[in-house]
């Protein structure tokens, strides 16, 4: 172990190495916040850092892992470069922005603005300042910008600018800064840094995020003791909760028992992949079995919520509707990197889940600018899928299922948990995202089929849900933030292979009852739902199986290109549109479908989305239940990855039977497998069987 002295410079080495790192921005402060990294929020000045890397980067993935630094880093650079865990096949850093005036301050900046939640417009200014600073020739340029924030001051409405944004900023600036400081302008400024906290404890996300501005602190001033409490308390977010944080499931709760993997558990992992690098090898390194836990955190949570590079949106809380928000490949690539550098367990794993993300980065780059046409015909195959099999998450109330080229998820609550939330004028329509969202993805490309929707869609019509129709989109606005879902009868079950979930709507809204089921085969699924009633419903009642961007015909059997409006369809038809079939399984009633096209725009979602409009072709697919339904049910099949000649096919010989679709008992059998999943729904308690 080496002494306190050469392991402070090793930590305070290895963090400047990584905020030289511009492809990983400084330390995923914008995972789950939407900031850009260091230098991207501005308009760049062109030429202000260029030249060659001067230390070489390793490729984590195939070479040896490095061990612990017994002293200061011998490659810190001394000019701009890349840090040591850089992406190989990312770019330098960006440029820098334009010089600041005399004062230090920026003139189209609005310094005495609070805010509007969301956006900040003076954390700018510490965005400009770090970008000054990663170039040694302005640096001193950097240190007049910090004192100008210093001396003005700007406060924020939102407190999380004030106690952990602007903190963060400043202090990675001072640590690239620290050798023009003397002792007693670091003292000052550690002081400065501390004074940012604010009175309340804090859980999850947001304690690793105020306790990484304490490890700056610690590391400005040469404090072996703050370093050591920081990582003390980082290290309370590393084991099982049933508060906020990473759940014994390896789900990911923050604002209460919600998921949040893909927003707040994101950014955790972008955060801890770091600091856990920073301090390995040194005396305040996180636990073996703390490291251990994260990493099982990334690859049997995080993993199973990803396709195709992007996070299932169901698990993203009201991130949802930031329209650059998706996709998390750059950062958790360089968190798995990290995680590999300070010997983490399941090297393997670890290795392959990092190539998964590359290459569906380098997908997402290639077809960024595809049609929806040529996006229809991409293959299934090729594309390294991730895990396959199915998991289901109690904690969180959500189900994965997982098959070589297609996947479904089920997002739902219960009176356990807590839906998606709506905060700072984000996820205006998202009311029904926990009660009973079923995204299927084909194939593990860029685009899912709900991505570029997003802003459009009819948030009444979410995949998977049964809800009224009201016409007011302002009826769709979430429900009171902590409220958690009407009943206790929500639950899942899988073998590793087949799962199945189930979810009581009653008492949600106007639905006074309904049973919804769904039942997770090899090659398909299938959806059923029973009871559904709602006799003081205001507007008809629908299920939508699914919402998505139409990518290619509308095809109904039997055969046959149909208009872009069907009529109602029964059994022994089907319908077919991309890469999906659908079929229903019941006589009692008729699915429709239609493609139309929709237009919107992000604001219509979230208050401080583009007012630009966009326009596409929407399909959706689903069952009228009509006015204050009483009793009514569906039964569908859906067939990801087949093409109108195996859907039709299926008509003939579904390949499934409903054995029973009743509230008091939901069952479908596999004829192909001959196996059978049960649901039985007491007064008591859900009960699964497979046989």
């Amino acid at each position: 172990m080496p002494d306190l002295e050469t392991a402070l410079e090793t930590a305070k080495a290895r963090l400047r190495h990584e905020l030289l790192d511009t492809a990983s921005g400084t330390t995923a402060v914008g995972a789950a916040t939407g900031l850009a990294a260091p230098g991207l929020l501005t308009s760049p000045a062109p030429g202000l850092i260029s030249g060659p890397l001067v230390s070489p980067v390793p490729d984590l993935s195939t070479g040896p892992i490095p061990g612990p630094l017994a002293g200061p880093d011998p490659d810190l650079p001394t000019g701009p470069a890349l840090g040591p865990l850089a992406d190989p096949g990312a770019a330098g850093p960006s440029p820098l922005v334009n010089r600041p005036g005399a004062d230090g301050t920026w003139p189209d900046l609005d310094y005495a603005d609070r805010g509007d939640g969301r956006n900040w417009a003076p954390l700018e200014h510490l965005s400009r300042t770090l970008s000054l600073a990663l170039s040694p020739q302005h640096q001193p340029i950097a240190l007049t910008a910090l004192d100008a924030w210093r001396r003005h001051g700007p406060r924020s409405a939102n407190w999380w600018y004030n106690e952990i944004a602007a903190p963060q900023l400043a202090g990675d600036t001072l640590l690239l800064l620290a050798d023009r400081l003397d002792p007693a302008e670091r003292v000052a400024w550690g002081a400065w840094l501390a004074g940012c906290a604010g009175p309340g404890e804090m859980t999850g996300q947001n304690l690793v995020w105020t306790q990484a501005v304490v490890l700056r602190h610690g590391l400005l001033v040469d404090d072996a003791d703050l370093l050591s409490s920081a990582v003390a308390r980082m290290a309370t977010t590393l084991r099982p909760t049933r508060d906020e944080g990473i759940q014994d499931d390896f789900s990911f709760h923050q604002h209460g028992a919600q998921l949040y993997s893909g927003g707040y558990g994101f950014a955790l992992a972008a955060d801890l992949g770091l600091w856990i690098y920073v301090v390995y090898g040194t005396p305040w390194a996180f636990g073996a079995a703390e490291v251990g836990f994260f990493t099982d955190f990334l690859l049997d949570g995080l993993q199973w919520a990803i396709h195709g590079g992007s996070f299932d949106f169901t698990t993203m809380g009201r991130n949802i509707t930031r329209a650059d928000a998706r996709r998390p490949t750059p950062d958790l690539r360089t968190a798995i990197r990290r995680l590999r550098a300070a010997g983490a367990p399941r090297q393997t794993e670890l290795a392959a889940f990092e190539q998964q993300l590359a290459q569906a980065q380098t997908e997402a780059q290639a077809q960024a600018e595809v049609e929806a046409e040529a996006e229809a015909e991409q293959p299934t195959a090729g594309l390294t899928a991730g895990p396959v099999g199915c998991r289901y998450y109690p904690r969180s109330d959500y189900l994965v299922h997982r098959r070589p080229g297609w996947s479904v998820s089920v997002r739902m609550s219960s009176t356990r948990t807590a839906p998606t939330e709506s905060m700072n004028g984000e996820n205006l329509r998202g009311r029904h995202l926990g009660d009973g969202v079923a995204p299927i993805r084909v194939g593990d490309g860029p685009e899912d089929g709900y991505r570029a929707v997003i802003p459009l869609w009819d948030w009444a019509r979410l995949p998977g849900v049964t809800a009224e129709q009201p016409p007011d989109p302002a009826a769709l606005l979430p429900r009171p933030n902590g409220r958690h879902g009407a009943s206790p009868d929500v639950g899942g079950w899988t073998d590793g292979r087949h799962g199945m979930a189930v979810m009581r709507l009653a008492g949600t809204d106007r639905i006074a009852d309904a049973w919804k089921a769904w039942f997770c085969f090899d090659d398909v699924f299938v959806a059923l739902g029973a009871g559904i009633t709602a006799p003081s419903a205001q507007y008809p009642v629908m299920t939508t199986i699914d919402q998505r961007l139409a990518t290619g015909p509308l095809t109904t059997g039997p055969l046959t290109t149909g208009p872009l409006t069907t009529g109602p369809l029964t059994t022994g038809l089907f319908v077919h549109q991309g890469r999906i079939g659908y079929l229903p399984l019941s006589d009692r009633e008729s699915m429709s479908a239609r493609v139309e096209r929709r237009s919107g725009s992000w604001s219509d979602i979230t208050a401080t989305g583009s007012t630009e409009t966009l326009a596409a072709e929407v399909f959706t697919v689903g069952f009228d239940h009509g006015p204050r339904p009483v009793g009514a049910t569906y039964a569908c099949l859906v067939l990801p990855g087949a093409d109108a000649a195996a859907t039709a096919a299926r008509c003939a010989d579904p390949g499934v039977t409903v054995l029973s679709n009743t509230p008091l008992l939901q069952s479908v059998r596999c004829d192909h497998s001959g196996v059978t999943l049960t649901a039985h729904h007491d007064t008591r308690e859900l009960t699964f069987t497979r046989r």
